[in-house]
């Protein structure tokens, strides 16, 4: 192989994983405002610019669309309207992105199945994105509400 075709080989893997770096990097910051702008500050404008058309929100029992799932988010939010979420931390691979997520704040009002009295949440969990040109087409979360039950049930107010 000539001098030339091995460094034009060389610029290209380069240029190529640069490229998927700064995708990963881009997608990274999409899904962080997923948690922080759409779940802890209940902005649920400019959505066009974070999924793609036809997202699928992967349930336990079904599938959602992106109004079911943004339905279901604004219930939470409701249920606990000083809900503070923050990001543990990230981890991107390719076309997916996994995110490490807090959420804590007072179960104030009956909504999303949470009781709504009074009780205060503190809770980890896990959503997985998969990205497709800069837009999230699928997203499945994980979290513990055997745990969040307990923590808001009146029992658990009283130890």
């Amino acid at each position: 192989m000539n001098a030339q075709l091995r460094a034009l080989l060389l610029v290209a893997t380069v240029c190529f994983s640069v490229a998927a770096v700064g995708g990963e990097q881009e997608n990274i910051v999409t899904a962080k405002r997923v948690l922080l702008e759409k779940m802890g500050a209940g902005r649920f404008d400019r959505l066009d610019e974070i999924y793609a058309k036809g997202f699928i929100a992967h349930g336990a029992t079904r599938d959602f669309t992106l109004d079911e799932d943004n339905e279901s988010g604004k219930e939470w939010r409701k249920a606990v309207p000083d809900l503070i979420v923050t990001v543990k931390r990230t981890v991107a691979d390719s076309d997916f992105v996994a995110v490490h997520w807090n959420a804590k704040g007072t179960n104030s009002v009956a909504a999303a199945g949470l009781p709504g009295q009074g009780g205060k949440a503190n809770m980890d969990g896990m959503t997985f994105f998969r990205f497709q040109d800069g837009r999230i087409v699928e997203e499945w979360s994980v979290m513990d509400i055997a745990t969040l039950m307990r923590q808001l049930s009146p029992k658990a107010e009283s130890k």
